[in-house]
């Protein structure tokens, strides 16, 4: 293994006994490789983590949120889950093999803010709630149930995915108190107090993702994360049918228990949400001749992948170089871009190629500054992929001062950050912390990791000396 997940690397020629075909995404936390197992002549998936992660103060934290992903997923053996093989280490990088999943992340239907047909999105939660039924009996609470680890194929089956904070029970009892974890736009009030979350987040989030597949957006929409947190806490949800009429008003009291403030309020188990969708006449049941029963729900019509995709690239990506190099060159600069892709077998790499095609000195810099800026934020839609923009937000607080900075103006920015891209802001604010002079100049920084410019305009907009 010659990279151990770096971004900058070459891809290795095997991971283990796993020969690696080809690279099949990178996000913030690490790289997903397509290997192929000979010795059962299968394929599979294998992430590593990027090693950069595992040097620092933290390594050990990610370390271990990377082996529980293995403990957690590997309990649990379900048509709906990814089903994970094998934890190894390979010249001290970590490296999961789990099932190849030809799939799309649900978050990537989600990217125009449309609604899906209500029987679509049914179909879709519904196995969910099957998944989680199923984790939870096995002693696993997920924690992290949002639509980037939610995996549609195209034969409408959907996949969980990314157990890597998840709670795992362990003989006697013992459970994790203290530690914020989750996302924040799909967290349940109990886990921004860092109390204990138990299988009741997953149903809340679960009802965050339904509401969000009905309308296009979230019932919460917080400016930044205390804006968000205190609406979670205080505010009732806004009404699903208000948003989107066409829907049958009774949908309103589904989600409203399932978004209930407190967890004794809500679902508590994720049969009776499946039988409040039932009630509705939005899922049958069907006994089997053998007295089983089975629900049925309408096929999900699982989207077409746009046609201009390039397998392997993340979308968000090539249209952000697109749109730099556009501003350098004018509009063949979308023509570049989509052939260099085609040539080149890493983000690293396209930066390079791409900068040889921008004529002046500062205008490449300018250039290869900004692109990379957002190759930690992105990752491409496959199975079982983590550490993408708005993943989990970090699980520890900053600490201590930094360069020009005291503790409460790093661990804002780390908040303010972690909204968009997750564990990594920790990461990248003691970077910019240790190069910037003044707190503009760090959200400055920081925002040229932040893939979107909406995105990126919001956060610049918390900067301490503008908020007001």
């Amino acid at each position: 293994m010659t990279d151990g997940g770096d971004t900058s690397g070459l891809r290795p020629s095997h991971i283990g006994r796993y020969r690696i075909a080809r690279t099949i995404g990178r996000g913030a936390m690490g790289v997903v490789y397509l290997g192929y197992d000979e010795a059962i002549d299968r394929q599979v998936a294998i992430k590593t983590i990027h090693r950069v992660l595992l040097e620092g103060e933290d390594g050990a934290e990610w370390l271990a949120r990377f082996r529980r992903e293995v403990r957690a997923a590997g309990r649990c053996l379900h048509p709906n889950i990814v089903t994970v093989f094998e934890y190894g280490e390979e010249g001290g990088v970590p490296y999961i093999v789990m099932e190849y999943v030809q799939g799309r992340e649900l978050r990537d239907y989600l990217k125009d803010r449309r609604p899906l047909p209500l029987a679509n999105a049914v179909a879709v939660i519904v196995q969910v709630l099957h998944a989680l039924d199923h984790a939870h009996a096995c002693g696993v609470v997920h924690r992290d149930i949002k639509p980037g680890n939610i995996i549609l194929l195209a034969d409408g089956q959907v996949k969980v995915s990314d157990f890597g904070i998840a709670r795992v029970e362990t003989i006697g009892g013992m459970t994790q108190h203290g530690m914020t974890v989750g996302t924040p736009g799909y967290m349940a009030p109990e886990q921004f107090g860092g109390q204990e979350a138990d299988r009741r987040v997953d149903l809340y989030a679960t009802g965050v993702v339904l509401f969000e597949l009905l309308t296009g957006i979230r019932p919460f929409a917080g400016r930044s994360a205390s804006d968000l947190m205190y609406q979670v806490l205080h505010n009732p949800p806004r009404q699903v049918t208000r948003l989107n009429p066409r829907l049958p008003v009774e949908l309103d009291a589904v989600l409203d228990k399932a978004l209930a403030k407190s967890p004794d309020e809500r679902f508590q188990n994720a049969n009776e949400f499946i039988a409040a969708l039932e009630s509705l006449r939005l899922v049958e049941r069907e006994v089997t001749v053998d007295g089983s029963t089975v629900i049925r729900v309408a096929p999900v019509q699982a989207p077409e992948p746009p046609t201009n995709a390039l397998p392997g690239w993340d979308p968000a990506l090539l249209a952000q170089a697109e749109r730099l190099l556009t501003e350098i060159l004018g509009p063949v600069a979308k023509v570049l871009v989509r052939r260099t892709a085609l040539q080149v077998s890493s983000p690293a790499e396209l930066v390079q190629r791409l900068m040889a095609t921008v004529p002046g000195e500062q205008d490449r810099l300018s250039f290869q500054r900004r692109l990379r800026g957002v190759l930690g934020g992105t990752v491409g839609g496959t199975a079982g992929m983590t550490g993408t923009a708005g993943s989990s937000a970090a699980a520890s607080q900053m600490s201590g001062s930094l360069g020009s900075f005291d503790q409460a103006t790093l661990e804002t920015a780390r908040r303010d950050l972690a909204v968009y891209l997750g564990p990594i802001a920790k990461l990248l604010v003691k970077q910019a912390a240790a190069k910037a002079r003044t707190p503009q100049e760090l959200y400055q920084r920081l925002a040229e990791h932040i893939p979107t410019a909406a995105d990126r305009a919001a956060f610049l907009k918390r900067t301490p000396a503008l908020a007001g």
